[in-house]
């Protein structure tokens, strides 16, 4: 895949995560929350849809993206898991265990690897 196309879904995903943000922070729409943030007690695991969506959502990108640009993803879904993380109380002083932050960071990046090898795989077909 071409980094152009990775070079617009970054600044896709850059406009869509400060839009989202605003919304959230600013005009208090919590509409979204249950796809970017566990549940009230931080339990990624018992909040399903959070956890699929990142699963789901990770892999496709790698999928799509596969290893060519996988440095690249790896950056990007550390940043933007620790910004989410950090606006999940739209108070940056005011923060989650920082276990919850690595184990979204790891499951991330092990989805995109598999979706990655998935699609190495289909393309040697």
């Amino acid at each position: 895949m071409d980094t152009f196309y990775f070079n617009i879904y970054l600044l896709l995903i850059f406009t869509v995560t400060i839009t989202f943000t605003i919304l959230r922070c600013v005009f208090n729409i919590h509409t979204l929350d249950i796809f970017f943030y566990p549940n009230d007690a931080n339990n990624i695991i018992e909040n399903k849809i959070y956890l699929f969506t990142h699963i789901l959502v990770n892999f496709l990108l790698g999928f799509i993206f596969g290893f060519n640009i996988i440095l690249g993803m790896f950056i990007k879904i550390l940043i933007f898991e620790v910004y989410l993380h950090l606006t999940e109380h739209c108070d940056i002083f005011y923060v989650s265990k920082i276990s919850n932050l690595i184990v979204i960071v790891l499951i991330s990046l092990i989805s995109y690897t598999f979706g990655s090898v998935v699609n190495k795989a289909l393309s040697k077909l």
